[in-house]
């Protein structure tokens, strides 16, 4: 066999080892959107004993999502996203001059992940790789 043929003739180790490689590829790609990077299902409530809720507050890691006031934040209060950024906390502040209870829930993908009850206010915080895991 001379040269020309030889290097035309398919290398059946190198797509082996190509093919491999790429299912490996796929398959961590896979497990890092499913557990990871989501999307998730993200969801902050807050609910009171009747006080009205003067400000709520909500975000992930350093971003605020939102804000809401006055009539915004009347309760029972719920806002929801879809989030592929796990890193940093999961927060939630509720504040009330009136001095009633007020519970903050976050719920991730379906889950309770955090809840707090507190008089004029309330915050709830979970790192977003714990709720993840709860």
């Amino acid at each position: 066999m001379n040269e020309i043929e030889s290097a035309r003739r398919p290398r059946t180790a190198l797509w082996i080892a190509t093919a491999a490689s790429a299912v490996l590829v796929t398959a961590a790609v896979v497990f890092l959107l499913v557990r990871d990077g989501g999307p998730h299902k993200v969801s902050f409530e807050v609910t009171s004993s009747g006080e009205k809720v003067s400000s709520i507050t909500y975000g992930s890691g350093d971003r605020q999502l939102g804000r809401d006031i006055g009539t915004a934040a009347t309760t029972p209060w719920s806002k929801s996203h879809k989030l592929t950024d796990t890193s940093g906390d999961l927060w939630l502040r509720a504040n009330s001059p009136a001095g009633g209870a007020i519970t903050c829930t976050i719920w991730v993908d379906d889950k309770v992940a955090a809840e707090s009850t507190g008089l004029s206010g309330t915050e709830c915080t979970i790192a977003f790789d714990d709720a993840l895991d709860k």
